[in-house]
């Protein structure tokens, strides 16, 4: 079977490719210290939101096949008779966009993600002055119904560590 190379382009213009025989759609992309980097391939939108709400502040972008032509360019087409594209007098021409601002104005497409127990408890993780009890109780504020206990906080926590998150660590209660 022939290996596709799938290229998804990140906000500041880095393009993260995979080469493989399955067939993506979308890719999930992180914003690190050295940059954008990949966190995933997927072949549906729905498997795409699913691991963007695995790892907290990614993106979801469409991928492409490389070397083929993006959707949004124009064919270039042959006229018989060429029309006059000079400005009127009173026209002002119109300035194209740079990259940077064609960057800046584009918009995230999908909908917006539902919050879960599970993202809420890791988004809490990473502030150093909650400590685990407190971090079961905001989740239980919010999710009524939730059955979170600081031994369940502390497994995300260890969870997110063996990922390679940086989550503070907190002191243990005395009692």
């Amino acid at each position: 079977m022939t290996k596709t190379t799938y290229v998804a382009t990140a906000p500041d213009g880095s393009q993260h490719t995979r080469k493989t025989d399955r067939t993506y759609t979308h890719a999930v992309l992180l914003e690190g210290k050295e940059g954008w980097g990949a966190v995933g391939f997927c072949g549906r939108p729905d498997l795409a939101e699913k691991k963007r709400g695995e790892h907290p502040g990614s993106i979801v972008v469409e991928c492409g096949v490389l070397g083929d032509r993006a959707a949004d360019v124009p064919e270039a087409e042959a006229t018989e008779k060429a029309e006059s594209t000079a400005p009127d007098a009173d026209e002002v021409p119109e300035r194209e966009q740079t990259v940077d601002e064609k960057i800046a104005a584009a918009k995230v497409h999908g909908p917006e993600p539902t919050r879960t127990i599970g993202s809420l408890v890791q988004e809490l993780l990473m502030d150093p002055d909650l400590g685990y009890l407190a971090i079961v109780d905001r989740v239980v504020a919010e999710f009524p119904d939730a059955k979170t206990s600081v031994r369940s906080v502390a497994s995300v926590a260890a969870a997110m560590r063996k990922r390679g998150v940086d989550v503070p660590m907190r002191r243990r209660s005395k009692g």
